[in-house]
């Protein structure tokens, strides 16, 4: 089976490429800056050049199964000189790739969403956290155009919180291995709000799930977003004292030193909040938090 991938140079598209590329014939399409050293022995790759012209061409030749769009800028705040940037990889390159599929449909084309669009504490309807939600929302209102072509199975999935070995981003479980070697006091907010988070092994394996349910019509519908939930959900707190748990050590955490973010998300929104979403079916996460703890961060102490 063919499929595009894009973000494939980050760390759920390479994790997905490491994990699946034996099953899946994976084209990986990367812009020129991209670092490709970790994927480029598992995949063909495709170097976007921003014209959709040599899309047009690629679906041409390719005849892709399928696609998993992860291509995503993040910002959690945002400058006016920003804008065209944010614009182009959160909007325009996606949209590139719905115009150009119309000349070879894939049979199904998954897209990712965050919780981060669903920010208000009362009401799990749509309430961006900043302009990188919005921007997955509009991307939603986009496909929904191109949805109505009957070729194409078009699902949405959210994903949370991800952590696993080899991972660059400054997520919490990295700041909180640097403060076990460092034990340097590290300053956090009150720690009460939960956090949703699932090895990576974990959530690529919720993709393959995903692809098998659309292609045997197993649970599959397209109204909903399926979400890779994980419960139960621990709040930050309670995560420290795992991960010291895990790891038989003691971090230095200043709480409550910092104030709350503003619009600060406490639960993220799940399948009990709403109807609008759906845990996947047919995936489960195999990996606990205390096991994952201990393969990421037990060899760094």
């Amino acid at each position: 089976m063919k499929l595009l991938l894009t973000g494939a140079s980050g760390f759920v598209g390479s994790n997905f490429i490491a994990k699946w590329h034996q099953k899946y014939q994976i084209t990986a399409i990367v812009r020129p800056n991209s670092q490709t050293q970790d994927i480029k022995n598992s995949c063909n790759i495709f170097v976007y050049d921003e014209e959709i012209e040599s899309l047009i061409a690629l679906f041409e030749k390719e005849h892709f199964d399928g696609i998993i769009h992860l291509a995503t800028l993040y910002k959690s705040t945002h400058t006016p000189k920003e804008l065209n940037d944010f614009f182009a990889s959160n909007l325009l390159f996606g949209t590139q790739i719905l115009e150009a599929m119309r000349v070879s449909p894939p049979k199904f084309f998954i897209n990712t969403l965050t919780s981060f669009q669903f920010a208000h504490p009362m009401n799990p309807s749509y309430y961006p956290l900043n302009l990188y939600a919005a921007h997955k929302q509009a991307f939603l209102d986009i496909i929904a155009f191109y949805a109505q072509s009957p070729s194409t199975h078009f699902a949405n999935l959210l994903i949370y919180n991800t952590y696993g070995c080899l991972d660059p981003r400054p997520k919490v479980f990295n700041l909180w291995a640097k403060n076990l070697l460092d034990q340097t006091e590290l300053k956090m907010s009150s720690g009460r709000q939960k956090i949703d988070i699932s090895h990576i092994d974990d959530v690529v394996d919720g993709f393959d799930v995903l692809i098998e349910n659309i292609l045997a019509q197993r649970d599959f519908d397209s109204s909903v977003i399926y979400t890779l939930e994980n419960f139960p959900r621990y709040s930050l707190k309670e995560l420290a004292s795992i991960f010291e748990k895990a790891l038989s050590a003691k971090l230095c955490i200043a709480w409550g030193a910092l104030a709350e973010r503003e619009n600060e998300i406490l639960d993220p929104i799940s399948s009990l909040q709403s109807s609008l979403f759906l845990k996947l079916p047919h995936w489960q996460p195999k990996i606990s938090l205390e096991v994952g703890i201990k393969q990421t961060f037990g060899g760094r102490q």
